[in-house]
């Protein structure tokens, strides 16, 4: 029966791991800033003690990343960690893209928050798409751009 038992302990992740997968973005990212900020991470203790999701949500904060959880005492499991690299990651490259804008071009938005500022729907909805949403997410999430009044229904 133990035998069968899954093996939860090795799905956690560590802090010094977590770190170590964001310095690794980091580092291939060129992200010089970001890098400095890992390196004053004291990965001794952190080597050994599993990191829950408050400290993934401390941790990636300070590198400039928003992020929430509502369970802030559970355990970062793998598949959590990786998937906080890779919002990391994107957040570097939508970085480094907002860098290299070129003239007569709109820079990568930040957040959501800058396509519902948008004129219409359909800027809306190609500024959602450039934060990766889907065609038909970024469709409804835009919908309030154009609803004029509260009493008025949608089309």
């Amino acid at each position: 029966m133990a035998a069968a038992a899954p093996r939860d302990p090795a799905s956690k992740v560590t802090q010094a791991r977590l770190v170590q997968d964001l310095a690794g973005a980091a580092r291939a990212a060129g992200a010089v800033q970001a890098s400095a900020i890992l390196q004053r991470v004291d990965l001794r203790r952190a080597a050994v003690v599993p990191i829950t999701e408050a400290g993934a949500v401390v941790l990636l904060r300070s590198l400039g990343v928003e992020v929430t959880t509502s369970t802030p005492g559970r355990t970062l499991s793998r598949q959590q960690a990786d998937a906080l690299v890779v919002k990391f990651k994107y957040s570097l490259a939508a970085a480094s893209a907002m860098r290299e804008v070129a003239p007569g071009h709109l820079p990568v938005p930040a957040s959501m928050d800058d396509c519902l500022v948008e004129k219409n729907h359909g800027l809306c909805v190609e500024c959602c798409k450039a934060l990766g949403g889907g065609g038909s997410t970024c469709a409804k999430a835009c919908h309030v751009i154009n609803k004029p009044s509260a009493s008025e229904p949608l089309p």
